[in-house]
């Protein structure tokens, strides 16, 4: 039943179709660049993973011992000739090792595949992670125990949710969902149910999202289970601020905030507190907060994110200098962002350029977010943005510098602001 099939969906014989294209692209693009060495690794995936994909083969009594050897032993050349001080160069080093040449897919091998994905994942190559994690999970095939099926559940609905490829995230968050349910991990249960949430958040569906959210909270109060409850919160904290809730949404994400013990969950939540005090016009603490965030040793999606979002605050304030410094900065990732971050950063460059009186800028910004959005049905993404363009069509289309709010000066919002000075001491002498 909890079969790697069931998240990744039957696999076609590789000797038929053309597998592992995100590689191939990736290597074009880089090509087009001028990048050499990008291009180099990006083809030395694709030939690891086609080796896989033959082991798998042999390993199904499909024949072709010699012929597999043969590839094994061109591989291994390959993979000794790509630069040696690249990470990457190690973690495909470390596959191709753990392949026996007897046609035996062993542990070492899906446990090489697994640290391949997540570190892919880490440098926002979304596509391919999810390509190596359905590699890593074929070859495990029959042996996968629930809590493994448990942890690859939640990292492909993870990655089918940033690709906004909702279906096939939503199955694998139900899948997930009751595998833990069997196991009793209660962790795992709370994320698979805010998976779904966050499904339904990324098709612009607020009211189910907040309900999904809520119930959560609910569940993991009355277990008192405090990481799920700082999940829970900060997952609300989102669809608050979505729907305008601004002193909801703050006092969410602070909850959250305190309530994690988890580094990276925190950074997560950290970012959307920023956000959340730059609404309301508590811009320093906003700052402070996005800073701590980018020189964190977080994912680098995160940090981009906070990036991108210091960004518009410097436009909102009207600070050119530091605008400019921001978009050169999350420029340079501009490749390795997920749909809705694309959206997110041309919505919010095309914003910036308005406020500055570059509207011809701002225009062709805005125009690539909306064909972002529609090509990946993100729905609340695109109506946001169609009307951003309709009202840089208006006569007054320069969007003035945004004043703090009275919320800014709140007892609860200040007291927030001297937390985050403490926490960013104790992390700088850590």
């Amino acid at each position: 039943m909890y079969t790697p099939q069931r998240l990744f969906g039957e696999v076609q014989s590789p000797s038929d179709i053309l597998t592992h294209e995100p590689f191939l692209e990736r290597a074009r693009l880089q090509r087009e660049q001028a990048d050499d060495t990008s291009a180099r690794l990006a083809l030395g995936a694709y030939v690891v993973a086609r080796l896989v994909d033959k082991l798998l083969s042999f390993a199904a009594n499909d024949g072709g011992a010699e012929a597999f050897r043969w590839q094994l032993q061109a591989v291994r050349r390959h993979v000794s000739d790509l630069p040696a001080d690249a990470p990457e160069t190690a973690h495909l080093t470390g596959v191709v090792a753990a392949v026996s040449a007897e046609g035996f897919p062993g542990q070492a091998l899906w446990k090489s595949l697994t640290a391949y994905s997540y570190f892919l994942e880490n440098e926002g190559r979304l596509e391919e992670a999810l390509e190596m994690l359905a590699l890593a999970a074929r070859t495990q095939g029959p042996q996968i125990t629930l809590p493994e099926f448990v942890q690859y559940g939640l990292a492909a609905g993870r990655l089918n949710r940033e690709l906004a490829r909702w279906d096939a995230a939503l199955a694998c968050y139900h899948a997930t969902e009751q595998a833990a349910l069997q196991l009793g991990d209660l962790l795992a249960i709370c994320r698979g149910r805010l998976g779904r949430g966050g499904v339904h958040r990324g098709q612009g569906n607020f009211p189910l999202a907040r309900v999904a959210a809520e119930e959560v909270v609910h569940w993991a109060t009355e277990l008192k289970f405090l990481e799920g409850q700082a999940l829970a919160c900060a997952d609300l904290g989102v669809i608050y601020s979505l729907q305008g809730h601004k002193m909801e949404a703050l006092e969410s994400h602070y909850r959250a905030f305190r309530l994690s013990t988890d580094p990276q969950q925190q950074m997560r939540t950290l970012s959307d507190l920023a956000m959340e005090l730059c609404a309301i016009g508590a811009f320093e603490a906003a700052r402070l907060a996005f800073q701590i965030v980018i020189q964190s040793p977080s994912k680098l999606l995160v940090r981009v994110n906070a990036i991108v979002e210091l960004m518009d605050l410097e436009s909102t304030v009207g600070n050119r200098v530091a605008f400019e410094r921001c978009r050169a900065r999350a420029e340079e990732h501009q490749a390795r962002m997920s749909p809705s971050m694309t959206v997110d950063y041309h919505y919010k460059l095309g914003c910036g350029f308005a406020r500055f009186g570059q509207h011809g800028r701002a225009r062709t910004s805005l125009t690539e977010a909306l064909a972002v959005a529609e090509r990946h049905r993100l729905n609340a993404w695109f109506f946001r943005v169609e009307q951003a363009l309709a009202n840089l069509a208006k006569p007054q289309t320069e969007l003035a510098v945004r004043e703090p709010s009275e919320l800014s000066a709140a007892p609860a919002v200040r007291e927030m602001e001297l937390g985050l000075r403490e926490y960013a001491l104790e992390s700088a002498n850590a």
